[in-house]
């Protein structure tokens, strides 16, 4: 934690260290092959035709619809590019529509029809192969899609071997042979895949009935594309997250002029959200022995990072800081993540203390009650609280029951088994001893983490190391939104906290 007394004009080195990208998990996909197997590698320097990539700043608290609408047309763009710099797993996925749905069922029929009559035509006595040219033309523009600029002799190779009037002529001269077009163009797949296709492109190369090889090569071609834009994504992102984070910064100044402008305070619930940390910081140091020598807990870092974690217990009836509005979807679904996991610790922690000596170290059967308590707790998400763990206090108390039948362990007595399942039933009151300590403990770890400036791993909180992978994941995902957002804003905290630390200094009784 930062030392006590620091002078509110270091504030911004003090907001600024440690803002180091925390990304364990951000490392690119590799879309070439092992040693010496695939001749091209899909590489993109990530300064070549180089976009301007935007993020928008976050929503004003009053905005004209005039000023909505000139909005609107950008702001997808500039929100998918907020997205690839806070999230280390982001990538594209294509949406299919569901199959029961009108779209799904209409494109379900026109593909069928176009496959059906494609066979029916290479069925007559002789084959009609004019349906291929149609399918050739697409196959091409699907490979010419994943080729790189620099790949000019595999592009004019393509034009050449797929060229729709050569084969258009060898179809009226009876010379058309579609294997030899269906290998070429496998053989290319192969070198383009990723190493992940290659089982897959292995299998297409033993298929020998048309329809299927042509509907699987379109498949696999499709999936490629997604894997060259997610590679491509990877290797540009911390160029993305830089121009985020510039972008963000210039338009949240601009936005700031034009509400300063028309007399609106831009950063009010931002300037109350630290003023609130602030308070209870003060607070805490009157409750504290050292009189006036004492050190002031109220230091610019601890105050910054006292207001993120906040974020974390967050009061549903607050208005969102407007620094913090672009990520307030993803900030409360960690918000959740954070009471879920104390109530599956709490659960644990309860049934390991009523179950007692028969269960402990028994760490398969700790694991196979993560499991069902997470599971039953997504199951009944957004339902009542009490309904919710009445149901987990069955199911727990059942696994133990069973645990203790297959170890020949006596079986609980009737009172210990109503006592365990009043013990779960009663985590549902927020003020639950248990729950309040859980969640400290969780808070703590991820603050330790927040004021960290080092490497080296946290201990675990007692009570947590079967949620550790759980518990990892999020604090490394809250770490890197609030480096992101304090590289973006730590100026506009900088002068919010000094003004803070000023007023402070200015209201305090003079010794005499």
């Amino acid at each position: 934690m930062a030392e006590g007394g620091e002078n509110p004009d270091k504030i911004e080195d003090s907001l600024s260290a440690g803002n180091e990208e925390v990304d364990t998990n951000d490392k690119p996909i590799d879309l070439s092959s092992s040693a010496g197997q695939k001749r091209l590698r899909l590489q993109q320097s990530p300064t070549s035709n180089q976009t301007p990539f935007m993020v928008p700043p976050s929503p004003p608290r009053f905005v004209s619809l005039d000023e909505l609408m000139e909005a609107a047309s950008g702001v997808k763009n500039m929100s998918l590019c907020h997205e690839i710099a806070v999230d280390a797993n982001f990538e594209i996925k294509k949406v299919e529509p569901p199959k029961n749905s009108l779209e799904g069922q209409v494109k379900e029929i026109i593909h069928k029809a176009f496959w059906d009559a494609f066979e029916a035509k290479i069925s007559e006595d002789p084959p009609d192969f004019s349906h291929t040219v149609v399918l050739i033309k697409e196959v091409k523009e699907m490979l010419m899609s994943l080729l790189l600029p620099q790949h000019n002799r595999i592009k004019a190779q393509v034009e050449e071997v797929l060229d729709t009037d050569l084969i258009q002529q060898k179809l009226d001269n009876d010379a058309f042979d579609i294997y030899y077009y269906a290998d070429y163009v496998i053989n290319l797949m192969a070198k383009l895949c990723a190493p992940a296709r290659d089982d897959r492109i292995a299998k297409i190369k033993e298929m020998k009935n048309v329809v299927p090889l042509f509907k699987e090569i379109l498949e696999v071609l499709d999936v490629m594309k997604m894997d060259l834009a997610n590679f491509t994504i990877q290797q540009m992102r911390p160029y993305i997250q830089q121009q985020s984070v510039d972008y963000e910064r210039i338009k949240f100044e601009e936005f700031c002029e034009k509400q300063r402008a028309s007399g609106i305070d831009s950063l009010e619930l931002t300037r109350q959200w630290l003023g609130r940390t602030f308070e209870r910081l003060k607070e805490a140091e009157t409750a504290l022995p050292g009189g006036e020598n004492q050190a002031s807990l109220a230091t610019p870092a601890a105050i910054l990072n006292g207001a993120y974690m906040e974020v974390l217990e967050w009061d549903l009836n607050r208005l969102f800081p407007e620094t913090l509005v672009l990520d307030q979807g993803r900030l409360m679904s960690m918000r959740d993540q954070t009471q879920r996991i104390t109530m599956v610790t709490s659960v644990l922690l309860v049934t390991y203390n009523t179950v007692g000596q028969s269960i402990q170290g028994v760490n398969d059967l700790k694991v196979k009650l993560k499991d069902e308590i997470r599971t039953l707790l997504d199951a009944d998400e957004g339902q009542d609280r009490s309904s919710c763990l009445a149901g987990i206090a069955e199911q727990v108390t059942k696994n133990v029951l069973e645990f203790h039948l297959a170890h020949s362990f006596p079986t609980m007595a009737d009172t210990q088994q109503r006592t365990l399942k009043g013990q779960i039933t009663g985590l549902a009151d927020n003020e639950n001893p248990v729950i309040n300590l859980m969640g400290k403990r969780i808070l703590s770890f991820i603050q330790s983490a927040l004021f960290s400036r080092h490497a080296e791993p946290l201990k675990l909180p007692v009570g947590m190391s079967v949620m550790e992978q759980e518990l990892s994941q999020l604090c490394g995902q809250f770490l890197r939104i609030i480096s992101h957002n304090r590289a973006v804003f730590s100026q506009y905290y900088t002068d919010i906290i000094n003004d803070l630390l000023e007023r402070h200094k200015d209201l305090s009784p003079v010794s005499s």
